[in-house]
């Protein structure tokens, strides 16, 4: 399908200014964009698509979630991130089948269409049921299976590889596939060793949380005798990295950066999962500028408790000014390569997250007549600081429609509110 964008407004940062936007047309062909001009000519057959009432961006890249925790949204509140796991997450998860996490992720996947997120993240179980959903919802992914092991069970780190090999690179290139070893307190060393090794074989990144909270620093430390990034370092993992994926970092140290740094590691921040669960505040003047690849992930619906990528933005751009008492400290233009051209090289797609030539056709075309943008003093300003989701009027993933004019094209959302809202009454005992 061949369609120009005509007269869309889009961000220009690379003029020298956060807030710069320009009109132009945008040739859309096939999954990329082929050109982007003051004017395109229409080819022969194009669809043209009148955008001037819109402002087009890249499509937002959530670097970290758990898709199907949807179904556990609001049943642990007030609870540190310990107790939350074991003795709310944990044993519900354990109910779970193919079926529930299949629904529980098309619900966090409208979800996340519906306020502008093109590309996801996901480390969880029953992973062929989250690579059906994602496939079926058209949107772009890297999935994992989040493996935990504390009596190294081989058997369960072959299923994730198995995984890996059967949906890497499917779908037109929409999925990718990795590894997940789940946390340092659930995983030993040696199982955490074997992950590594094996992405390296098959050259895939691997998602892993990593420094959560102080007590799980503190608790490795006392065991190791170091931290778990700066131990697993020095054991070697981190070797010929193929591809680190380091989820929440709040409790760090330099040479903990130093180490990620060196190992061309990203981050994925989670910013209000961690204030929610208490889980506390990273030290953002040790990250910004350290060389090491910041994005931005939503967490799991449980502990967020939405997969609002814009939301999630915002109050990130919030708790860094604030916490380092420096309003400068982060332009508009990084926030937004954060939730955007980060997040796609933190998950291994290239081309995705940006708004150029020959880049993914992974677009949100936000409404300019919603009130949140008025009086267009600051477009780009606005988006971050004043929009809400309900200006997404449309989304394209790899030229194609998402959704469009607010209505979603792979996903039946009332069935899967429907069931949704029964299988959650399952999980919570109702």
């Amino acid at each position: 399908m061949v369609r120009v964008l005509r007269s869309a407004r889009i961000l220009d940062t690379g003029r020298g200014s956060d807030d710069a936007t320009r009109v132009v047309d945008i040739l859309v062909d096939g999954m990329k964009i082929g050109r982007i001009a003051d004017h395109v000519d229409s080819p022969k057959g194009a669809s043209v698509v009148d955008a001037s009432k819109y402002l087009v961006t890249p499509g937002f890249v959530n670097a970290h979630g758990h898709l199907a925790m949807t179904l556990l949204r609001g049943l642990a509140d007030e609870v540190p991130l310990d107790m939350w796991l074991r003795e709310y997450m944990f044993p519900r998860e354990a109910l779970m089948n193919g079926d529930d996490i299949y629904y529980g992720t098309l619900l966090a996947l409208a979800e996340g269409i519906m306020s502008g997120t093109t590309t996801f993240a996901d480390m969880y179980f029953f992973e062929d049921d989250v690579a059906r959903a994602v496939d079926q919802a058209g949107v772009r992914a890297n999935l994992s299976t989040g493996t935990a092991s504390l009596n190294d069970e081989w058997g369960k780190l072959e299923k994730s590889e198995e995984f890996v090999v059967r949906w890497n690179n499917k779908a037109d290139g929409r999925i990718k596939a990795s590894f997940g070893p789940h946390a340092p307190y659930t995983t030993t060393p040696a199982f955490v060793r074997e992950n590594f090794e094996r992405a390296r074989e098959l050259n895939v990144i691997v998602q892993f949380h990593l420094h959560e909270t102080c007590k799980e620093v503190a608790d490795f430390t006392a065991t190791y005798g170091a931290s778990p990034i700066t131990y697993y370092a020095d054991q070697g993992f981190f070797d010929n990295p193929p591809g680190l994926l380091a989820v929440h970092c709040v409790c760090m140290t330099p040479r903990d950066v130093e180490v990620l740094r060196d190992a061309r590691a990203s981050i994925a921040l989670n910013v209000q999962s961690n204030l929610k669960l208490g889980s506390g505040i990273a030290d953002y003047r040790l990250l910004l500028g350290s060389g090491v690849n910041l994005s931005l992930g939503t967490d799991g619906a449980a502990s967020n408790d939405n997969v609002d990528m814009l939301e999630e933005l915002r109050v990130l751009g919030l708790v860094m000014k604030g916490s380092t008492m420096d309003a400068s400290g982060i332009s508009n233009a990084s926030l937004l390569a954060m939730a955007t051209s980060n997040g796609a090289r933190a998950l291994g797609f290239e081309g995705v997250g940006t708004l150029s030539e020959g880049a993914a056709a992974d677009l949100v075309f936000w409404d300019l007549d919603d009130e949140s943008f008025c009086p267009k003093n600051n477009v780009v300003s606005h988006l971050i600081w004043s929009a809400s989701s309900r200006a997404v009027d449309s989304v394209m993933v790899a030229g194609s429609w998402v959704m469009e004019h607010r209505q979603l094209v792979g996903i039946d959302i009332d069935k899967v509110r429907f069931e949704a809202a029964r299988r959650a009454r399952r999980l919570a005992g109702g």
